[in-house]
């Protein structure tokens, strides 16, 4: 996988993230729902590494075709639970939050330092 697709597929990791904890802190008062949060990244690299890849409409269709670009959300174990059955908590989904948005931001320096290093050697 090329530097520029792993970048892209971490943003869009950290942006679903992002989005799974602010859900977390909307349904913060509702009774007995279940904080979720996105599975962690690595799994997704880990899985992707080797897919075969269709690069003409006459080769046959790969496996990973028409796969959702959505990442796996699973259900947050957490020990705290309230009286209703809510377990978020808000310190915890605040720190998920703040950990996705410098993740988009690191990732949006270095593809800035990669798109740079290309253009440099394109350049000469």
């Amino acid at each position: 996988m090329d530097v520029f697709g792993v970048i892209s597929k971490h943003v869009n990791w950290a942006s679903q993230r992002h989005a799974v904890a602010a859900a977390n802190v909307a349904n913060l008062d509702t009774p007995g729902f279940r904080a979720k949060q996105v599975a962690p990244f690595e799994l997704e690299i880990n899985a992707t590494a080797m897919r075969l890849m269709r690069t003409a409409p006459a080769h046959l269709s790969t496996t990973g075709e028409g796969r959702s670009v959505g990442f796996e959300v699973i259900e947050q174990s957490s020990p705290d639970e309230t009286h209703s059955g809510n377990n978020v908590s808000v310190e915890g989904e605040m720190r998920v939050i703040g950990e996705a948005a410098r993740a988009v931001s690191g990732n949006t320096a270095l593809y800035k330092l990669f798109h740079r290093m290309a253009m440099s050697a394109v350049k000469g």
